[in-house]
Order: structure tokens, then C-alpha cells, then sequence
């Protein structure tokens, strides 16, 4: 585990699109978002792959998960409990907020937690492009 530098954002860009996540799968966009203000970036590297990434917002007392993301034939080797610990570790923060996809939710209920209802809420001009029931 390694704080986030401008070469894996590559490797942090390759974990979004395997996800297909369009947030984070730009490089570019990737090194802008990680250097930004309030941003702990970190990033599990074996040899020289990007294996693991973690960004989260914080105010150095909450955290709030924007991404967490392991390779697929890394799971479930610790490398994603190991990013959230250390998350916790570089921010100090008392607790770590985040939003799930369903696939993921077995793992976040393995760490210490208290489910809640969440939203992800969108400008108005996003409507049209969000799907029905909007």
C-alpha cells in the first residue's frame, strides 16, 4: 500500500473501466481527482500493477469513499480491507461514509459498520440520461 502517485493512474483508470465505472477511468481525470484538496488517494501495488485503489474525501475527522476498487483476480486476498484500514490510518477520520453496489455489500459487511439508507443525487440536467422512473 502506497499513497497515490500521477504513474498508476493508469492502473487506477484500468480498475474503473473493468468496472465500468466512468468516474475514475480516465487517467487524466484520474490524477486531477486524486490531487485534489481534501483527496487521500492510496493504492495497492504488486510488482509494478496496480492492483487495489482507494480515494476517499476527508476533513481529517469523516471520511466519505468515493472508490474502492481490487482486480478481480485479487479479491478476496485482504487487499480491500487492507485499503480501508489504511484509510483510516491516513485520514484519522472516526468513520469512513460510503455508497455500495450490490455486488460489493458481502464484503462491507464484513468490516465493523451501521447500514444506512443512501442517495446519489444529480443536476438537473442529468435527468434524461438516468434511466426511467425519474
Amino acid at each position: 500500500m502506497v499513497p497515490f502517485d500521477s504513474p498508476h493512474a493508469d492502473g487506477v483508470s484500468a480498475l474503473a473501466r473493468a468496472e465500468g465505472w466512468p468516474t475514475f477511468s480516465d487517467p487524466d481525470r484520474v490524477r486531477r481527482l486524486f490531487a485534489a484538496p481534501g483527496v487521500v488517494g492510496l493504492v495497492a501495488v504488486h510488482h509494478v500493477d496496480v492492483v487495489g485503489a482507494a480515494h476517499l474525501l476527508t476533513d481529517g475527522h469523516h471520511g466519505y469513499l468515493t472508490f474502492l476498487a481490487v482486480s478481480a483476480g485479487r479479491r478476496r486476498d485482504g487487499i480491500g480491507r487492507r485499503l480501508v484500514e489504511e484509510a483510516f490510518e491516513a485520514t484519522g477520520a472516526e468513520r469512513i461514509d460510503l455508497l455500495s453496489t450490490p455486488e460489493a455489500e458481502p464484503f462491507y459487511r464484513r468490516l465493523p459498520h451501521r447500514e444506512m439508507p443512501g442517495f446519489r443525487v444529480f443536476p438537473e440536467w442529468m435527468r434524461p440520461h438516468l434511466g426511467p422512473g425519474l
